[in-house]
């Protein structure tokens, strides 16, 4: 995530410095960051369904015991890996769709960009069925901590 991060921080700053310079620009620049773009969201989406701040219900899961809080915990990851995965196969169809269309310079089929949405969705949906098991099969506790204002469940 760092890496696209700072490649599409590098060519906005490299189109702007030659625009305000020159008053030219990189052909293909506005390309590149409009390709890099979806890796980069996927990428931080991935990074915190990962690290469990993409799902926060705090208050919730601090009011229930221990028995319930694994069940909501298994309720809301099994939700939210229902929902990705579903929305990833559609983002899949569009890809196919769109892979006919080609940018004017790069010449980079359409479907990068919503391979990019389809993998990062696939991998949210991952993330929580991982979830799942580790808090099913390997018996993980679900920590509430409600002065951290860190990730929500891990």
């Amino acid at each position: 995530m760092l890496i696209t991060g700072l490649f599409l921080l590098v060519i906005l700053t490299v189109i702007v410095v030659l625009r305000y310079s020159n008053g030219g620009s990189i052909d293909s620049g506005s390309e590149l960051s409009a390709l890099v773009f979806p890796v980069f969201v996927m990428a931080g989406i991935v990074e915190a369904a990962r690290t469990g701040a993409h799902v926060a219900t705090q208050l919730l899961l601090h009011a229930c015991n221990g028995a319930w809080r694994v069940r909501l915990v298994v309720l809301i990851h099994g939700v939210t890996a229902a929902a990705y995965l579903y929305l990833s196969s559609f983002a899949y169809r569009n890809a196919l769709i769109a892979h006919d269309e080609l940018s004017t310079v790069l010449q980079v089929p359409g479907s990068v960009g919503y391979g990019c949405l389809a993998a990062g969705l696939a991998l949210v949906g991952v993330c929580s069925l991982t979830a799942i098991v580790r808090h099913t099969l390997g018996n993980e506790q679900v920590t509430v901590n409600l002065a951290d204002a860190g990730p929500g469940v891990v």
